[in-house]
């Protein structure tokens, strides 16, 4: 049995239903895995899951700012990046992941619309998801830690903020 953990940052409402629905269309199978979201961090840069989740909860209030640009295409993988500042995002980063013996990388936020794991992107595909799809900013007020097992479904395990 395969475990992957992450800190997620899930979509609010409204924007979720038009991410959503391009998701649903265009990668079915990732869209019944996990909803729209952004991965704040992966398993591997987590060694103590009940520390991270200590962090989240001593901070209270959680508010991540991310503006949303057009629609990237690298072969199969289609996604929406973060675009101008993400400071917020780098510095909730810093807070739950940094020790005295190392920094966190740099990751780049983004929200995935098809995956190349299980979806392709047909250049017609790519137009439409263009042609629906315009820029957005969103506040991120949660982080959600959730697991997957095997293939299955990504479960949420808990929700801070």
């Amino acid at each position: 049995m395969t475990k992957r953990r992450q800190a997620t940052l899930y979509l609010p409402l409204p924007f979720s239903d038009c991410v959503e629905s391009l998701r649903s269309q265009f990668n079915r199978d990732q869209f019944q895995l996990i909803r729209a979201h952004v991965t704040l961090c992966r398993e591997d840069e987590v060694s103590d899951w009940g520390e991270l989740a200590s962090r989240l909860l001593d901070l209270g209030t959680i508010e991540v700012g991310l503006e949303f640009g057009m629609p990237i295409r690298e072969n199969n993988l289609v996604y929406l990046p973060a675009v101008g500042s993400t400071d917020s995002f780098d510095s909730l980063r810093q807070t739950i992941l940094s020790s005295s013996l190392s920094m966190p990388r740099k990751h780049r936020p983004h929200m995935t619309l098809i995956h190349p794991r299980n979806g392709l992107c047909t250049d017609s595909v790519f137009e439409e998801i263009t042609a629906r799809s315009e820029p957005f900013s969103v506040n991120f007020r949660c982080v959600t830690i959730i697991e997957q097992v095997d293939t299955e479904r990504w479960q949420e395990l808990a929700t801070f903020g």
